[in-house]
């Protein structure tokens, strides 16, 4: 079952589950747990990226993970042996291959309701955005009302900055915990020479050309234009092979491949509509290039507009232009921009994620679900 026909199959359920009711025991203390992620897609992607990080870090601080989709086993991104991936056969229900657990984790709202519906354990789903959440008024009504309902089953949320957080809060009416997204500094880190060696100037830009939320194309346009007065050496990593523009692209690169990409980048551009964490712009920051970026939202825990970046107006292709052209004149302005991107990436460390995410998944795995029959049961006792 691929996205489209899960969401197809979500939108025209019929039946209907009360939210899951889950009661505090003070008595259940686990240091290990046993975690379940549901995954609507494990192909390549910022998402699934920090998932699978999740994952495999959970996995080697001893705990029990299993992942389960109907997605293929991802081969871009290396998954611990220690984890169980459970791939389900297509035409079969979900919940019955999920695991007992003591926590199973909804990673899309597309997972929600089979989640709770297994009632195998309390459910946090891990909100890390989409057009659900930032082009909520482009939605019809009952997808709008889908993705609303099935937000209050759920009676655990988390996501990853305080833009998402505030939205789904605008939109939906509930509260989320914030756990920051995090850089793999065994891959993302800075280069050792940070004197230009070249007149070459080496601009980085991540993102298919199917997602027109990242305005890709826009980018493209101004560094054609901007070839005409200087030498360019463009970096277009992507996920999928382009069609429309003719542009060499770099196509799924390993991630050690796009670390070395960035670390020999001069400017890294974002020219996002939205972005829950823009993972790459901190990751080009990291690794010591200068960020160009729109106000997409979820940068906004990490940029600050003159100090740490240039931050570029949307839809504003002179805007753009302008501001690469002022970094390519200016190499004492971009050095300064890219040493603070770094003092800066230095706070999102995997070992603080870490230890949040612990932290509130034990908390949420002293909870059990609190069943009707275990309440008719309790009030006979009570009799």
């Amino acid at each position: 079952m691929n996205i489209k026909e899960w969401e197809h199959l979500e939108l025209n359920r019929t039946s209907n589950i009360f939210p899951q009711r889950v009661i505090k025991d003070e008595n259940i203390k686990k240091e290990k747990l046993s975690i379940v992620y549901m995954m609507v897609w494990t192909k390549v992607c910022g998402g699934s990226k920090i998932i699978l990080e999740y994952a495999n870090r959970l996995a080697k601080k001893g705990h029990k993970i299993s992942i389960v989709t109907y997605d293929d086993k991802p081969t871009w991104f290396p998954i611990s042996d220690e984890i169980n991936f459970i791939q389900v056969p297509e035409g079969e229900e979900i919940k019955k291959y999920i695991p007992q657990c003591d926590l199973l984790v909804a990673t899309s709202w597309k997972c929600i309701y089979e989640a709770v519906e297994s009632n195998k354990a309390p459910v946090a789903f891990f909100e890390q955005g989409g057009s659900h959440l930032f082009e909520a008024e482009k939605l019809d009504e009952r997808k709008r009302q889908v993705v609303e309902d099935r937000l209050k089953l759920v009676p655990f949320l988390y996501t990853v900055s305080q833009y998402s957080s505030d939205k789904i809060k605008q939109l939906y009416g509930r509260d989320s915990e914030i756990i920051y997204n995090a850089l793999d500094n065994n891959i993302f880190y800075p280069r050792e020479e940070k004197i230009k060696q070249s007149e070459m100037t080496s601009i980085t830009i991540i993102g298919s050309e199917e997602f027109k939320f990242k305005n890709i194309e826009a980018i493209l346009q101004v560094i054609r234009k901007l070839k005409e007065r200087y030498p360019i050496q463009l970096n277009w990593v992507t996920q999928t092979k382009p069609e429309r523009n003719k542009e060499e692209a770099i196509i799924n690169p390993e991630q050690k491949r796009i670390g070395d990409i960035l670390r020999n980048t001069d400017i890294y551009i974002c020219n996002s509509e939205y972005e829950s964490f823009g993972l790459p712009t901190l990751e080009a920051m990291t690794c010591g290039a200068t960020v160009i970026t729109t106000d997409t939202g979820g940068m906004r825990d990490f940029v600050q507009d003159g100090k740490n970046a240039l931050v570029i107006q949307k839809n504003d292709n002179k805007d753009m232009e302008e501001k690469i052209e002022l970094l390519i004149k200016d190499n004492k302005l971009r050095q300064k921009l890219a040493e603070e991107g770094i003092k800066t990436a230095q706070r999102f460390q995997w070992e603080n994620s870490i230890e949040k995410i612990e932290e509130y998944y034990r908390k949420i795995a002293n909870y059990q679900i609190f069943n009707d029959k275990d309440e008719k049961e309790d009030n006979n006792d009570e009799r």
